[in-house]
């Protein structure tokens, strides 16, 4: 008695399920009649759904004097790795010599071998191939592969090269490792030639989602024209996240492609401390330019920060930070730090001052939610209050925080009248990048 194999079953169910768009690509098409009208050259699909469905066939015939003729899918009698045969006949088709209707997404112009953003792993990727899903009489996208395997499969060699590694290695990962990225999870790029900017059917914040980190790196990993047309294309939130992630020749060319209030607005919403990390990197000329589109009292106090040494604590310092009178009470303050709205993430820190803008002691998120609401925010108050002054060097300002576990540390100038703040993170970048001269010292060393 033979027992039907459970695994070979469901295979041969999933082969029939999914098909890949390269085995489509370039079979014949044949009309009611099973008369060749020409080949399957591309498909159109309904973009605004999550997995998009088949809308349209894009039929090509002729050389070296190319046609194309749109057939909507409901005129479709099949379509599979053998190729497609349709419902009507060849006399109704419509062939002209260029279809490339912007309005339309379709497979092989705006996804085979284009820039796609996956959302999931936050890093840009080339599509190879396309796997589609057989549903009803429709093929859905659902997933795209960006894998070595897809790029021989569309080339015709993945057969050749299956046989080979079989000889040589059958249990190579190439033979049963799918580089596949589910639909859901991938943004194409789609470029618009006119306005030069790039059509983002993904909600931005979803985008927001992304660590800032993250999103920098997407952005970089584009090439130039999809890096500008991508920032001119995104809400003034992931613009800020985007520009405090990148590097200075990246941010530059960007601004050169910026109205004034595009820049007015974009450094309006930066945090200082990266603002001022960006426009101490300019010529003197522009510095004077930019700093008159921002508005006066931002502008006052960057003016202040490019005037400390970019290693020192007034230099590093932020002036985004989170500040009561001593006399505030605690319900007021926590209401006002919920409905205020912050550049960037705030420190875990509140700080205390007096009537003349003195520091009188700190207290943090926690300390503040555990106090009485009716008593004055200084009564929740550390013990003792640490700090630094404007012109403390990195290493002091990095022992504090190192010495007393702090994430963030104000900064007063000789009056103790409080001036900003620095976070770990700012910290971190100068010790890191301090490190890295000093390794390319050593190398340099050891080889002379």
């Amino acid at each position: 008695m033979n027992i039907p194999n459970q695994s070979t079953d469901i295979n041969i169910s999933a082969a029939k399920m999914f098909i890949f768009f390269s085995r489509l690509m370039d079979k014949p098409v044949l009309d009611k009649d099973g008369k060749t009208v020409g080949e399957i050259y591309d498909l159109v699909v309904k973009s605004s759904q999550v997995y998009p469905l088949s809308d349209a066939l894009i039929i090509r015939k002729g050389f070296p004097n190319r046609k194309y003729a749109l057939v909507n899918w409901p005129d479709i009698e099949r379509i599979d790795k053998e190729g497609a045969q349709l419902k009507i006949e060849r006399s109704v088709l419509n062939f002209n010599q260029i279809h490339d209707e912007k309005k339309e997404f379709t497979l092989r112009r705006d996804i085979l071998d284009q820039q796609v953003v996956d959302t999931h792993n936050h890093k840009v990727i080339r599509v190879n191939d396309i796997q589609l899903l057989v549903v009803d009489h429709a093929l859905m996208i659902a997933h795209v592969d960006i894998g070595s395997r897809g790029l021989l499969r569309r080339l015709g060699f993945e057969k050749s090269v299956d046989l080979i590694v079989k000889l040589f290695n059958p249990q190579a990962r190439y033979l049963s490792n799918e580089h596949l990225i589910s639909w859901k999870h991938i943004q194409p790029l789609t470029i618009n030639p006119v306005s030069m900017t790039i059509k983002i059917d993904l909600p931005q914040e979803n985008l927001a989602s992304i660590p800032a980190a993250d999103l920098g790196d997407i952005f970089l990993d584009l090439n130039i024209n999809h890096q500008i047309a991508l920032f001119k294309s995104l809400n003034l939130a992931n613009k800020t996240k985007i520009f405090t992630n990148i590097d200075f020749k990246t941010q530059a060319l960007l601004l050169d492609e910026m109205n004034d209030f595009e820049i007015s607005e974009l450094l309006n919403n930066t945090p200082s401390d990266e603002a001022t990390d960006f426009l101490e990197k300019l010529p003197r000329e522009k510095i004077k330019h930019i700093l008159s589109l921002i508005e006066n009292k931002y502008s006052k106090r960057l003016s202040q920060l490019l005037g400390y040494s970019g290693d020192s604590a007034g230099g590093l310092m932020t002036t985004e930070y989170i500040v009561f009178t001593k006399d505030t009470l605690v319900q007021a303050a926590l209401n006002q730090i919920r409905e205020r709205k912050f550049k960037s993430e705030p420190a875990q820190f509140i700080y205390i001052i007096d009537e003349t803008q003195h520091l009188i002691s700190v207290t943090n998120f926690r300390r503040l939610i555990l106090a009485n609401p009716g008593e004055p925010i200084a009564n929740s108050a550390f013990p003792k209050t640490y700090f630094v002054h404007l012109d403390s060097s990195v290493k002091e300002v990095a022992y504090l925080m190192e010495k007393y576990k702090y994430f963030a540390i104000p900064v007063v100038d000789e009056n103790n009248v409080l001036q900003g703040i620095i976070t770990v993170d700012d910290i971190l970048s100068q010790l890191i990048a301090f490190a890295w001269r000093r390794l390319k010292r050593i190398k340099i060393m050891q080889k002379i």
